[in-house]
């Protein structure tokens, strides 16, 4: 379960979340929209346990998958070993799978210089589902990918994350009906 309770947070003083309440069940996805600069990446970076509330509660499993607003690939890694890095037991079939499922096994061995912003994002969409974790946090996951390779990347975490609790955050709601997910706007959890 990912849950949020009375959060709030501010930056010098100026408060940029108040009161958040938020709560996402096992079986449960959610995409959370929200104007820029209204907190939906402190929000993540709150869950994520970057930062600290100044009041409210944050509960999450022991381990999260995340995919951050920056890809935050490592250069001298491949895009395999950039997957296989939190999930050094994962097996190579399972790897080339979802490299496969992503469209991405052409480039297993391939340096982030030399792929595109499209491959790098996915490549770090990959890396977060080959990690076991309880929970996704996924922000702006599909930033850079073109209509076609945006819904082949959503169906490949629908079926990766199952069960599991998943929080995307995003500026189109067209992502909510990809992932069958709920609407969800920080206007709205924020008091």
């Amino acid at each position: 379960m990912i849950e949020v309770r009375d959060l709030c947070f501010a930056y010098g003083g100026t408060p940029v979340l108040r009161h958040v309440n938020l709560r996402i069940e096992e079986g449960q996805r959610a995409v959370l929209l929200g104007r820029s600069g209204l907190g939906k990446t402190t929000l993540l970076h709150l869950l994520c346990g970057l930062l600290q509330p100044d009041r409210g509660t944050v509960t999450v499993p022991d381990r999260l998958g995340v995919v951050f607003q920056e890809d935050r690939l490592l250069p001298t890694l491949t895009a395999a070993e950039n997957i296989r890095l939190p999930a050094p037991d994962l097996a190579p079939q399972a790897l080339d799978a979802l490299l496969d499922r992503l469209g991405l096994l052409p480039y297993r061995r391939a340096r982030p210089a030399s792929l595109s912003g499209g491959q790098k994002r996915r490549v770090a969409i990959a890396r977060a589902l080959a990690f076991d974790c309880g929970a996704y946090v996924f922000d702006e996951p599909f930033k850079g990918l073109d209509p076609a390779t945006k819904e082949q990347a959503a169906r490949c975490i629908v079926d990766h994350v199952g069960r599991r609790p998943l929080l995307l955050i995003s500026h189109d709601e067209s992502d909510a009906r990809l992932l069958d997910a709920a609407c969800l706007r920080l206007e709205v959890l924020s008091q």
